[in-house]
């Protein structure tokens, strides 16, 4: 990760707010805190600009994919979802999208990580109830 996103990912406040939410349940999400901390990911706050396409999304998104979205559309980047919505609206708005396999798969093709070391973390994944198309990364990965 730290490889692959350093001084390349964004966060948004509102996607802040969300995985914070979450730390009691479930004390992994604390990294985020770390990348924060050491730059692999930077905090950003919505311009007004970004907040009037926020404002049109929240209708039909969370806030957290809402404020991607804006983002991604104000600075051309890549949006990280597994949201079914929030892709449909990527495509709408012309927006490239990823998702956590499209993440493992790169990372596996790029060799950031080992594909026995991916499909470790996506069966955890799923075992915890992330829905996956997929089994096995190196199903996808040839």
């Amino acid at each position: 990760m730290k490889k692959r996103y350093k001084k390349h990912a964004v966060i948004t406040s509102q996607v802040y707010d969300e995985l914070s939410s979450g730390f009691h349940r479930h004390p992994q999400l604390k990294q985020i805190d770390m990348l924060i901390d050491s730059k692999i990911f930077s905090q950003h706050t919505l311009s007004s600009k970004e907040r009037s396409v926020y404002a049109g999304l929240i209708t039909c998104l969370g806030k957290g994919e809402a404020s991607c979205i804006a983002t991604a559309k104000e600075f051309s980047y890549i949006v990280v979802t597994d949201d079914s919505s929030a892709r449909r609206e990527c495509l709408k708005m012309n927006i490239p999208f990823t998702g956590t396999i499209g993440i493992l798969k790169a990372s596996v093709i790029e060799n950031a990580i080992h594909a026995t070391n991916a499909n470790e973390i996506l069966k955890k994944m799923i075992k915890a109830g992330f829905y996956s198309p997929v089994k096995n990364i190196d199903n996808i990965t040839h």
